[in-house]
């Protein structure tokens, strides 16, 4: 008897014993009859080995290194090309040009107005045109002699476009009535005359001519230039006669002196000349000439912009010549990305006093006026400008200035009536502080604001004779879908003082004030076609008759109303 047998037999008899002992307790304890057919045969299942055994993993990668080369080989390729047809863009329609242009209208005060433009169409090679305007007033103002004006303009120009040069002329007439009503009659008993319109008419004639020669080339580096000659005669009733003749003439060009840091260097000369023969009502003659040459090189350095000159300017008369050396800097710093531009300077300058500036500023001058330069010894100036948005820019800047033979405006007592002004001279410092805001979006909307604040500090003269403390500009247009057209000017001014003599007390000479005042216009226009339209304006809303000359007040409220029509 093997082992297993053995090991058989003994289970065999442990479970035996184990049933028997079990079925005892059952018996016992149910008290029940049991009746054994057959002997008891356990068995028992045979037993397996677990044949899992125990691995160990390693978790080592072994690095291999590998080689390995590319043999580039160059394969032949083909390509065939095949045209194709160019894109076609549609461009927008040109704008339609029209040859002509007429304005027509007609207002309170007896005031006619007429306006015609003529001019060529589109062109590469040549522009032609002319100019005609006629606007006059034959209204009154109570208790003050006949008022009434006229101003008659007539322009031929013409233009040549060549590949690198435009040369240009036009041919100026201008024709200026006025009437010196700056008194009452009711005051002058004495002058029966005086209610006569012919007595107290002025008219101007200025008859000229300007030739023009300017380079547009392309290329920078090119030697631009320009180059101008003009001619006028102006006259009057009171045979005071002036001969002009100007030359103006600029050259510059692109240069690289300083090194490649400095950038758009450019270098340059600008030379004017100016000749003026006038003739008073007795005859005699007074020349004069101001000729000026300014050398100058400009170019920009990182954020730093800069011109500097010297401006040599002569001023010369049949008696005497005099040279005057200015300088002539400003600079420009781009504080922050073209939002914010610090600026400034200094420079001076000479100008010859004529007829034609000064009746221009003052028709009720007295044509015999001493004419005498001008010296702007030195201009001082700094401020900031820029763009606060696409629609939104500003320039806002205050300047210190030393003039000498500072015109001044005061009546002419040598006239009976003192309804004529002559002109006087003074030393004086000017500070002016300048303001400009400006919106425009599109053709849509246009909204301008300037302002100047004035101080004057004369030498010899108590107060800056007729100079308002301030002018004020703002304008406002809009354009409601190319329809409706609403313009609106206000003009403001500050006090200003006229210089008055009273030979009964000492001392003699009185500062009259001449009130400042809102001057608020008003325009509409409506448009019933592209070519056709009508206008009503309305100006001094307010009604103010206020003196910008003393003496000569304004009309007050005036209106116009006409059309346009283009041909």
């Amino acid at each position: 008897m093997n082992k297993s047998q053995i090991i058989h037999k003994i289970k065999k008899a442990f479970v035996l014993s184990f049933l028997t002992l079990a079925f005892q307790g059952n018996l016992k304890a149910q008290n029940a009859d049991v009746i054994i057919i057959d002997a008891y045969k356990p068995t028992i299942s045979d037993a397996f080995k677990i044949n899992d055994n125990p691995k160990i993993q390693d978790t080592t990668v072994e690095k291999l290194n590998l080689n390995y080369q590319i043999s580039s080989r160059l394969y032949p390729t083909t390509y065939y090309l095949e045209p194709i047809k160019p894109a076609k863009m549609v461009g927008e329609p040109l704008t339609k040009f029209y040859k002509s242009y007429v304005k027509a209208g007609f207002g309170t005060k007896i005031t006619p107005l007429a306006e015609i433009y003529f001019n060529n169409l589109r062109s590469t090679n040549q522009s032609i045109g002319a100019y005609f305007k006629h606007f006059s007033s034959a209204g009154k103002i109570k208790n003050y002699a006949f008022p009434g004006f006229s101003d008659n303009e007539a322009v031929v120009y013409a233009s040549k476009f060549f590949k690198y040069h435009t040369l240009s002329a036009d041919v100026d007439y201008n024709r200026n009535v006025v009437h010196y009503y700056g008194f009452k009659p009711n005051d002058f008993p004495n002058f029966p005359d005086a209610n006569n319109k012919d007595d107290i008419k002025q008219r101007f004639l200025k008859i000229g001519g300007q030739l023009n020669f300017i380079s547009t080339y392309k290329d920078s580096v090119k030697l631009n230039h320009s180059f101008s000659l003009s001619y006028f005669n102006f006259s009057d009733l009171y045979k005071a006669t002036e001969d002009y003749i100007r030359f103006t003439g600029t050259i510059d060009k692109k240069v690289n002196f300083i090194g490649k840091n400095i950038k758009d260097q450019d270098i340059g000369l600008k030379a004017d000349v100016n000749y003026y023969n006038d003739f008073n009502k007795i005859g005699i003659s007074l020349p004069g000439a101001a000729i000026r040459l300014l050398p100058h090189f400009s170019a920009t350095y990182n954020i730093l912009k800069f011109d500097v000159g010297l401006n040599t300017s002569i001023e010369a008369t049949d008696k005497y010549s005099n040279i005057y050396l200015y300088p002539d800097a400003n600079f420009n710093i781009n504080l922050y990305n073209n939002i914010l531009i610090l600026y400034g300077g200094i420079n001076g300058d000479l100008k010859r006093n004529n007829l034609v500036n000064i009746s221009s500023e003052n028709p009720f001058i007295n044509t015999s006026l001493p004419l005498a330069f001008t010296n702007t010894r030195s201009k001082l100036f700094g401020g900031f400008k820029g763009c606060l948005s696409s629609y939104l820019s500003f320039n806002a800047y205050i300047s210190k200035s030393k003039v000498e033979n500072l015109p001044l405006f005061v009546n002419d007592t040598a006239i009976d009536l003192f309804n004529k002004f002559t002109v006087i001279y003074d030393k004086a410092s000017v500070i002016n502080t300048h303001t400009e805001i400006s919106y425009q979006k599109t053709e849509k909307i246009k909204i301008l604001l300037t302002s100047n604040f004035y101080q004057y500090f004369m030498t010899n003269e108590s107060d800056a004779w007729h100079k308002p403390s301030m002018d004020i500009k703002f304008s406002f247009y809009y354009n409601l879908k190319n329809k409706i057209i609403l313009k609106t000017d206000m003009f403001a001014f500050g006090n200003s003082y006229a210089k008055k003599y009273d030979l009964g007390k000492t001392p003699n000479v009185i500062s009259v004030p001449l009130n400042g005042t809102v001057d608020v216009n008003l325009g509409l226009e409506y448009r019933y076609t592209k070519i056709l339209s009508a206008f009503i304006n309305f100006n001094n809303i307010g009604a103010v008759r206020y003196q910008r000359w003393y003496n000569y007040p304004g009309y007050g409220f005036t209106a116009l109303a006409g059309i346009t029509y283009a041909l």
